[in-house]
């Protein structure tokens, strides 16, 4: 008997032993790919929004699967299309021509040749590719299982704007246009983390909606959940952290209210532009957010009065 249960406890602590170092490698090997997944933001970026499309499939098009792979293909198409045309419009001293040097003006003519031929040859790609997607996508010739119907165009096409790297750019330069004092000219922290969020629980809301009401796989519930939920909120801690970072400079410092703005009917001494909303230094000088954040970085005194601060 006494044999027996050592012969039983030896062999519980080997299995224990041996899920011990499984679920050690395992969750290193876990952690290892959830970072390289959040390193690469661009196959993140193609992963999520795959894994979106696909829930809207779910409860728009069900019987129609790859209208999800379809509309992806013609989006991607469509941003490098709008990227190139882009990029020809922002050419503002643009010339064929390569010299032998900076400073020479003898032309090199094979180098010359050689760009202008490959010039020729993208602009005749844009051209082509632009009018054959527009062609097989707008008269549906060749695809199977495509139906997409104009709301599922709509949220879908919304979605892959937002979380696109290549379009952040533009989002952050339209949520700057935007002059949202709240923000304090921190658009570029700001806009990560709302388009995060709002990624984030648009998924969720869809996972909801393809789990009770379709027929959607426990797999695409879970990968989603994990990889359009639960990264995409990691990912946005992150951004979060570094906005937080940025706003600490000034969180020691209070607003000033409506009425010592209109008292003082005061402009920044930093950028010289009236005020909507100031902060307030103990000297109680005021100034932007923004202005007071930039100048904090290199002199921790004011920059009105050049008391400590």
């Amino acid at each position: 008997m006494d044999n027996q249960n050592s012969c039983f406890r030896m062999a519980n602590q080997f299995l224990k032993s041996l899920w011990d170092i499984l679920f050690i490698n395992i969750s290193y090997m876990f952690r290892h790919a959830e970072e390289s997944y959040r390193k690469n933001s661009t196959m993140a970026s193609l992963i999520n929004q795959v894994l979106f499309f696909m829930l809207c499939d779910c409860w728009f098009c069900p019987e129609d699967r790859l209208t999800s792979l379809y509309s992806l293909l013609f989006y991607n198409v469509l941003g490098y299309l709008f990227a190139y045309a882009d990029q020809l419009l922002s050419l503002q001293d643009y010339s064929p021509v390569i010299r032998v040097s900076e400073h020479s003006n003898i032309r090199h003519l094979a180098m010359t040749a050689t760009k202008v031929v490959l010039d020729l040859a993208k602009v005749v790609t844009f051209i082509i590719t632009g009018v054959f997607v527009l062609l097989v996508f707008g008269l549906e010739q060749g695809l199977e299982h495509f139906n997409p119907t104009w709301t599922y165009v709509v949220i879908t096409l919304f979605y892959y704007v937002i979380t696109e790297p290549t379009c952040q750019k533009k989002g952050t330069s339209l949520l700057t246009m935007l002059q949202i004092i709240y923000l304090e000219n921190l658009e570029q922290l700001w806009y990560p983390v709302l388009i995060r969020v709002f990624s984030s629980f648009t998924s969720l809301l869809m996972i909801i909606i393809a789990w009770f009401c379709t027929g959607g796989g426990w797999v695409l519930m879970f990968s989603s959940g994990y990889i359009n939920v639960y990264l995409c909120l990691k990912d946005m801690g992150d951004h979060w952290n570094k906005l937080l970072i940025e706003k600490s400079v000034l969180d020691k410092y209070r607003y000033a209210t409506k009425d010592e703005l209109n008292e003082k009917d005061d402009v920044c001494a930093v950028c010289l532009l009236s005020m909507k909303r100031a902060r307030v230094t103990p000297c109680q000088h005021m100034f932007h957010g923004e202005c007071l954040r930039i100048c904090l970085k290199t002199q921790t005194v004011c920059p009105m009065c050049k008391q400590n601060l």
